[in-house]
């Protein structure tokens, strides 16, 4: 998840509005991605969306968007805790909003509110229950001796909906944040029972090349996240959106779903099952 990725979709989306001779109206807005899981810490980063200009500014500049003072908290509507900000190595950008004392729980809802500055910033998210990994599969790539695909089996009901999103991390236990797996994001009743579900690597819009399969070597970590509709409707609209973000031909939408009021990004409960796998072994 990857809060460098959604702001520059959004800056790419407003810059194919602009002509050069027009910049619109600057609004200062709060940018919010934050999760909490079933028997997890709830993790926040808070940062400002980028002015739009016509001078050159480089990806080093984001620094200077993030939030760092703000009163972060959290409630289940019995206990509340103000999350504290660190700066975090293996998250981009490195610095968040946690706590230790503070655990989700599947069934319950929680309420996230920020205060910063002008700025003020509520949502809610419920956590469904965790669903299970039945089956993880790593299979070579046709006409590749360096590149394998991931694979998954679930059981969930298509008798009722139920939403998912795939995340994948690549690396040791120096990267802690996980990205949003390519073309992740799960309706369960399109699934057949006992379907193969593909597990593509999740995509940094930064990355100068892209390829959705893995190496032999890499040390990945795949996560389903069972997720309610409204983080469903998220996490759709930031596939569809990080999809055409390299397509001159397509311009990407501006507006994104989200539950965030005050603001934009995501608060977004997650029942999840992780698993780990090594390529090639």
């Amino acid at each position: 998840m990857n809060t460098k990725n959604i702001i520059i979709i959004l800056l790419s989306a407003l810059l194919l509005s602009c002509s050069g001779d027009y910049l619109p109206e600057q609004n200062d807005e709060l940018v919010v991605e934050g999760w909490i899981e079933d028997n997890g810490f709830p993790v926040v980063i808070l940062s400002k969306n980028i002015n739009i200009s016509n001078k050159y500014q480089p990806l080093d500049s984001l620094s200077g968007c993030i939030v760092k003072w703000a009163k972060v908290t959290v409630s289940d509507g019995t206990r509340s805790v103000v999350l504290t900000g660190r700066y975090t190595k293996g998250y981009m950008p490195p610095y968040i909003y946690t706590t230790s004392h503070f655990r989700g729980e599947a069934g319950k809802t929680y309420r996230l509110t920020v205060e910063y500055d002008n700025h003020y910033a509520t949502a809610t998210t419920t956590i469904p229950r965790p669903q299970p990994i039945d089956e993880l599969m790593v299979e070579q790539c046709a006409q590749s001796d360096t590149l394998y695909q991931i694979s998954l089996r679930f059981n969930s009901s298509v008798t009722e909906p139920n939403y998912y999103q795939l995340f994948t991390r690549v690396g040791g236990r120096d990267v802690r944040q996980y990205l949003a797996a390519y073309l992740g994001t799960i309706d369960s009743r399109v699934l057949q029972p006992g379907s193969k579900v593909p597990v593509y690597k999740g995509r940094d819009i930064t990355m100068r090349e892209y390829t959705p399969y893995y190496n032999i070597g890499d040390t990945v970590a795949v996560k389903l996240a069972h997720i309610d509709r409204t983080s469903y409707n998220f996490w759709y609209d930031y596939t569809r959106n990080l999809t055409t973000a390299g397509n001159m031909f397509f311009a990407s939408a501006v507006s994104f779903r989200s539950n965030i009021k005050g603001g934009t990004g995501y608060w977004c409960g997650m029942g999840a099952d992780v698993r780990y796998v090594v390529v090639g072994d």
